[in-house]
């Protein structure tokens, strides 16, 4: 398994409900495995998940970030949580542990409405939008997608088989978290990554 992101200490721990290993991806960070059986979990409101893998070769990963860029022009347009980073972090290090960028095959979740439900264009839409558009816009093949709607969604990934199992949550049990998150995304330093967990 290659960790790479933030989260230096990452959790892992045996899920009952897959019966498999898992290890959990928090918001703004992404992780790459090999490992067979092992899952890589993460829980979706607002934001949206790429699953992306090689069934070639039968590595992949999952990111989860927050917002497709960094609109304010700061220094943070690189950091993890802004999904034209996310994206690119995540293909480059598939394709370091072997992957080829024309054999890609890419799962996409979440982008619920959870927290702006009455506005024109809400957070959900417009991650779901940019990361359709940049899937596109690389060649990347969408393979399954679960994007939009007003449920929160917890999900399985397996990279080695690209098999996926998502949960669909109320959007009660995932708003405060997104409202916690998107004021340490306003108020957090440009320049550095922050820690949402």
């Amino acid at each position: 398994m290659v960790a790479a992101g933030p989260s230096s200490g990452r959790s892992s721990y045996f899920d009952t409900k897959i019966g498999a290993q898992a290890t959990i991806v928090l918001p703004g960070d992404h992780l790459v495995s090999s490992e067979p059986d092992h899952a890589l979990v993460t829980l979706l409101g607002s934001c949206v998940a790429a699953c992306i893998r090689d069934p070639e070769v039968g590595v992949g990963g999952l990111n989860h970030f927050l917002l497709p860029d960094d609109r304010s022009g700061g220094e943070g347009a690189g950091s993890m949580r802004y999904g034209t980073n996310a994206m690119e972090v995540l293909i480059n290090d598939i394709l370091k542990q072997g992957g080829s960028k024309s054999r890609l095959e890419a799962k996409v979740f979440g982008g619920g409405n959870v927290i702006d439900t009455s506005a024109s264009e809400t957070v959900g839409d417009r991650n779901a939008r940019f990361v359709l558009d940049y899937l596109r816009r690389e060649g990347v093949r969408v393979a399954a997608s679960d994007l939009g709607g007003v449920r929160a969604r917890r999900v399985f990934y397996f990279p080695t088989s690209g098999r996926v199992s998502v949960l669909r949550l109320e959007p009660k049990a995932v708003r405060e978290q997104e409202l916690r998150h998107k004021a340490k995304v306003e108020t957090a330093p440009r320049a550095g990554g922050v820690e949402l967990f």
